[in-house]
């Protein structure tokens, strides 16, 4: 039979990715036939070279889990969560795995990043298929670099939605999508029986990390408390970010900001975003040096960019600790209406910060380089999404919260704009006939969009023409939904505000 031939190329897999002990091999191959319902098994020749070729384990995959479906094993549905199921059997456990990663780290800590999101990946928890079947790009803004991104492997979230999770009181089992509880778990949508974890201690308590199946960009990595908390922003959270660029110092590490419409997804559960990656934010360079006399060694100011982000660079970890905590206290209670910043309603907060920190070892010592975003999720008549959101024409681009991630100049957009600029680009090429009274709801918010490009066309567009053109636009609209998220509108208002914190 063929299914003993996958299988042995599955076992063939995880012993050169896996590091599957060859006195393992045995037990795991009983373990994969009591799950496929098999008796015996029969040794097939196979080809290792063209399966250590292999990036991860979806050819490998399909074979058994159509197998599985035609013998009623799972369902149509039901192929994901199969799929790891069967993972996870090849895969060391999440104790082995987290002794195996603190073991090199402690040697070498880009090193284990590397192993351990490599393993990830090789074990399909990262889906490095659908990653790579996002649509990605770079674009030239006027501050600088900006990254693009449609993901068609994450879902849309409604802001609504998002908010209205801090009033639910959830009983379920786990509490939410990121707690600890998920690791090795099949439950309806949840399926985490092939993710892994790595403990760590943070500010003294308990916290644990995992890289997102979604990947936003190399080794995107979440840091979640071990307690299910709602997300916070404070002393002993932004503490937290330096604890963990000293664990692993090659990484970012940030805390969106904990309130809807400015936050992230989950704002059920304290955790970070971080990874090994270089966003356009940390290239971009000082508009406005600031000093300060109570810290005069630390390198201020304000980064020439389309929000408010101030940035603190020192080899004094604690002095650039406690002016970021400085600025982030006076931010929650300042008000400016002037500029409409309203701190808060009552005992609505309104301001709050993202806050971001990076280390560098240099001839001078470890330096820590902390950028704080002022953010401000006030509603009004007008904007009754978010003065300081993506204004409503710019939705059908970007409706979601706009996050740490995007705010500093890397944007995920939605998969459904896949569909969507296909649709465009076929317009603007004439394949079909654009008739803006036949558009589908969903389409006309693109009809500007069209026509500008059609104005501006010479000729009859290639597709790459449109393609091109496309990419231009959207990166407009996501300048002018960085601009719509600044909080001052000039350096006047931001140089004032920093005055209370002894700035100049």
């Amino acid at each position: 039979m063929v299914i003993y031939q996958n299988i042995a190329n599955l076992l063939h897999y995880a012993s050169v990715n896996l590091e599957l002990d060859e006195l393992d091999v045995v037990w795991t191959r009983n373990l994969l036939l009591s799950e496929l319902k098999l008796t015996g098994y029969i040794d097939y020749q196979i080809d290792e070279d063209a399966i250590e070729e292999l990036k991860c384990p979806d050819t490998l995959l399909e074979p058994i889990a159509n197998y599985a479906l035609a013998q009623g094993l799972t369902t149509a549905d039901g192929k994901e969560a199969f799929g790891a199921k069967i993972m996870n059997l090849l895969m060391r456990r999440p104790g082995e795995m987290a002794d195996t990663f603190e073991g090199v780290r402690q040697k070498n800590p880009q090193r284990a990043g590397d192993w351990f999101y490599d393993t990830c990946i090789k074990a399909n928890y990262v889906r490095l298929s659908a990653i790579t079947a996002n649509k990605h790009w770079d674009a030239k803004g006027t501050k600088g670099r900006l990254e693009i991104t449609i993901n068609t492997s994450k879902p849309e979230k409604s802001n609504k939605d998002t908010a209205a999770s801090l009033a639910q009181k959830n009983e379920s089992y786990p509490l939410c999508v990121i707690c600890k509880e998920n690791e090795g778990l099949n439950a309806g949508s949840i399926v985490r029986q092939n993710l892994r974890t790595i403990p760590v201690i943070l500010g003294g308590e308990e916290w644990f990390w995992q890289f997102s199946p979604y990947s936003y960009y190399n080794q995107h990595m979440i840091a979640v408390s071990r307690e299910h908390v709602p997300m916070n922003v404070d002393a002993n959270s932004i503490g937290k970010l330096f604890d963990f660029v000293d664990y692993m110092p090659h990484y970012f590490i940030g805390v969106n900001a904990p309130l809807p419409r400015i936050g992230g997804s989950v704002l059920t559960h304290d955790h970070f975003q971080g990874g090994y990656k270089s966003l356009p934010i940390h290239k971009a360079p000082i508009r406005a040096k600031l000093v300060s006399e109570k810290y005069p060694l630390l390198e201020i100011g304000i980064v020439d960019w389309y929000n408010n982000i101030l940035r603190i660079s020192g080899v004094h970890r604690k002095m650039v600790y406690d002016l970021a905590v400085s600025v982030h206290q006076a931010w929650e209670k300042y008000d400016d209406e002037k500029a409409e910043i309203v701190s808060a309603t009552g005992e609505e907060k309104h301001n709050a910060t993202s806050i971001t920190v990076r280390r560098e070892d240099t001839k001078q010592g470890k330096k820590y380089t902390c950028d704080v975003t002022l953010r401000n999720n006030r509603t009004d008549d007008k904007y009754p999404d978010g003065i300081f959101h993506a204004h409503p024409e710019y939705h059908y681009i970007k409706s979601e919260s706009i996050g740490l991630i995007e705010a500093q100049g890397l944007f995920i957009l939605p998969g459904r704009l896949e569909r969507q600029l296909d649709e465009v680009s076929k317009y603007i090429t004439r394949e079909v006939k654009y008739a803006p009274e036949k558009l589908t709801a969903d389409m006309k918010p693109f009809a500007g969009m069209i026509e500008k490009i059609a104005e501006n066309s010479k000729g009859k567009p290639t597709k790459l023409e449109a393609e091109l053109s496309i990419r231009d636009e959207i990166a407009l609209a996501c300048e002018a939904i960085l601009v719509n998220t600044a909080v001052f509108k000039d350096d006047d208002g931001f140089k004032k505000f920093l005055g209370t914190v002894g700035l100049k």
